[in-house]
């Protein structure tokens, strides 16, 4: 991912395939909103917005996901559940704000590899960028599960292709100035595609703990991108 903040810890999702269908039902009960009911306009109510966030990827890191909700959160974070309710409509209007965090979060730590003079050519940011990815999914717990919320459950999957839609628009935008020797192609096409095959990585192990099987599939997503992309930049 590619665009704004810092992010943190991995873990594993049991039985993926019986948890899909559990949560898409939940979903398709609860989220006919997934937007915030009202912005927080006191420092107090800012705070506990991030301590139900806070919570929120505490539980994801070391419960499973069919057992969060509303109630569990608020008293992980210590709030009453009318609090909760006050900004968040349902449980996964609190997961779309977190994956939003963290995401951006990610994405800045990408951007700054990305403009960092210190990288020569385009192949040394391609593979420090993997490594951001890599250290993110390996070092916080709650990402790979909620990772994988964002593939199974309708709603939330589109807000995960909105954040594949911003890194293609980002690569797109640099790569029509002519950076990273980009030549030969369309450049928001081969951004779109680029994306997908970066966050493949993340498809293939997000129901999955950090195994010699996900650093394999970590090292094909690398070989895959580097030779894509050597077909369309130059160092």
């Amino acid at each position: 991912m590619w665009l704004t903040g810092e992010a943190g810890r991995d873990r594993r999702l049991s039985n993926p395939n019986e948890r899909t269908t559990t949560l898409g039902l939940r979903a398709s009960q609860e989220t006919s909103t997934l937007e915030r009911r009202t912005a927080p306009m006191q420092q107090r109510a800012r705070d506990r917005i991030v301590r139900v966030l806070a919570a929120t990827e505490q539980l994801l890191a070391t419960k499973s996901v069919d057992t969060i909700t509303t109630s569990t959160i608020a008293a992980e974070a210590n709030v009453p559940v009318s609090s909760i309710y006050r900004y968040f409509p349902n449980v996964f209007s609190i997961y779309k704000e977190l994956f939003e965090t963290l995401v951006a979060q990610l994405h800045t730590r990408i951007a700054d590899i990305l403009e960092n003079p210190q990288f020569t050519s385009w192949r040394e940011r391609h593979l420090e960028v993997m490594l951001v990815l890599r250290k993110t999914l390996n070092e916080d717990p709650a990402y790979r599960p909620l990772f994988h919320l964002m593939l199974t459950t309708r709603e939330l999957r589109i807000v995960k292709e909105h954040a594949n839609a911003q890194i293609a628009a980002y690569l797109a935008a640099r790569w029509e100035r002519g950076l990273d020797g980009f030549h030969d192609g369309s450049p928001l096409a081969v951004a779109r595609m680029a994306t997908e095959i970066f966050t493949s990585f993340e498809t293939l192990t997000s129901g999955e703990a950090q195994s010699e099987w996900t650093d394999r599939l970590f090292v094909e997503a690398t070989v895959a991108l580097e030779r894509y992309l050597s077909a369309y930049l130059a160092d």
